[in-house]
């Protein structure tokens, strides 16, 4: 009996060991997959992750920007193919992860988005082929981009360049930047860079506007039947607000100007006068037309977004001279630009044209969101539009004149701190409703001449680049 009592505890040992590794089996059937593959150190994961075959990124006219390399030991190097669109593309890391548009359409490049039948399961899981992302093509046109990124060399600032009507991002440059092809080797280095080369001046940088909010002003003044031909007497006089002495952006001796003169000048003082006719209400609501007091990035970028301003009747009129707590991004001023030519309404931007899946025979247009935001009117859109080309032609932002060609702009200085800023925002039309718009600012500048002209070089390349043939 004492061996029968034996057999019957191995037997129940023995049952609840094939109970345990039954319930183990479940474990891992079900849950542990997820578990393991969340595990940084899963060594599977990496050597899948290393292996995987981003898809390309081509500008949009089909030249590849960006492409993915097989090595010899069948890991994968992504390579970026042209300097000038480091900072609009951003980077795709294996230790550092991805930014810029790489992150931006992540899902699409990676493949994540892409069916996973049991035939692709079986040739690339069983047979341990790579998995291969979507190419993507983008609204950047090389050739300006390589323009763009020129006009900047050597400055501190951004630039950003939107096609019209549907506002396409056709340049967009951030400096200083840096080199994706060696990110891993000089992470360190840049981390420490005082210029702080990853962070993204054109989408993400909060700025001073000085007087380039001089635009909305006068769209106010327009609306509301401000007398814009009156002489203001003494206009060319300096205007203090806070410790800031703020003056014309052209050297002018002491004069009378109508406020359409002195817009041409970047002239603050018949602005001030204006801001204390018209009045809080009116001024915040012109402002806020503008949607000046709120972030806006393109369609699939996420980025960090800051708090909405405020307007008050104590913060106004510092908010209104461009030196107050309301800051803008050289893309809020495109897209303001944007929709002065557009008539009065602003496109959302966008950077995405299309895709192409792994075997697709063809790409995939992606239709970009066709919705627009009322700003102003067509009557004083098409006012602004005529300001700013006497701008161009007689004021402050001649130096982006280029022969024969329709350009308009505003250029001006800001102040942040101790540094000032150089800004212009300018446009040119291409018959029809089609045009290019443009946001270019200056760090430690106090040229807006020079930020004029770097506006005229790229608004030139983008207008031969974007005439129809």
């Amino acid at each position: 009996m004492q061996f029968t009592r034996e057999i019957r505890r191995l037997l129940v040992a023995m049952l609840g060991a094939f109970g345990l590794v039954a319930l183990a089996a479940v474990y891992w059937a079900i849950v542990g997959p997820d578990t393991l593959l969340l595990r940084t150190d899963n060594p599977r994961l990496v050597e899948a992750e290393a292996r995987l075959i981003r898809g390309d990124i081509t500008d949009r006219n089909g030249t590849t920007l960006v492409t993915s390399i097989i090595n010899a030991d069948g890991s994968v190097t992504r390579q970026y193919l042209y300097p000038e669109t480091h900072g609009a593309l951003g980077y795709a890391s294996l230790r550092y992860g991805v930014s810029g548009a790489e992150q931006a359409y992540n899902t699409l490049l990676r493949g994540d988005d892409l069916p996973q039948d049991l035939a692709t399961y079986f040739e690339n899981g069983i047979l341990h082929r790579p998995w291969r992302g979507s190419d993507v093509q983008l609204t950047l046109d090389l050739p300006t981009q390589q323009e763009a990124a020129r006009a900047m060399e050597g400055q501190t600032g951004a630039l950003i360049a939107l096609g019209l009507p549907g506002g396409e991002v056709l340049a967009l440059v951030s400096q200083p930047t840096y080199d994706p092809n060696t990110l891993d080797a000089d992470w360190e280095k840049l981390t420490q860079s005082a210029g702080n080369p990853f962070f993204n001046r054109a989408l993400q940088g909060r700025y001073q506007p000085g007087g380039v909010l001089e635009t909305p002003l006068i769209a106010a003044g327009l609306l509301t039947g401000y007398a814009l031909d009156a002489p203001v007497e003494n206009a060319t006089r300096p205007v203090q607000v806070g410790d800031v002495t703020l003056n014309c952006a052209a050297l002018l001796p002491s004069r009378p100007l109508t406020l359409r003169e002195a817009y041409a000048f970047a002239c603050p003082f018949p602005f001030d006068e204006m801001v204390n006719n018209l009045g809080f209400s009116t001024i915040r609501a012109a402002l806020e037309t503008f949607r000046l007091d709120r972030p806006v990035n393109p369609a699939g970028y996420t980025l960090d977004e800051p708090a909405v301003i405020r307007l008050r009747p104590d913060n106004i009129r510092a908010a209104a001279l461009g030196q107050g707590e309301l800051t803008v991004t050289p893309l809020q001023m495109a897209i303001l630009t944007a929709a002065i030519i557009n008539d009065g309404s602003a496109p959302q931007p966008y950077t995405l044209l299309a895709v192409h899946p792994p075997e697709a025979a063809d790409w995939t247009p992606i239709p970009p969101a066709q919705t627009t935001q009322p700003m102003t009117t067509t009557n004083t859109a098409r006012q602004l539009q005529d300001m700013m080309r006497l701008a161009v032609n007689q004021g402050a932002a001649q130096n982006a004149a280029r022969p024969s060609q329709d350009i308009g702009g505003h250029a001006s200085v800001a102040y942040s701190g101790d540094e000032s800023l150089a800004w212009f925002i300018g446009f040119t039309t291409l018959g029809g409703k089609r045009g290019v718009a443009i946001a270019v600012v200056l760090e430690n500048s106090s040229d807006p001449g020079l930020a004029a002209d770097i506006g005229g070089r790229v608004l030139a390349a983008a207008h031969a680049r974007m005439q129809p043939e």
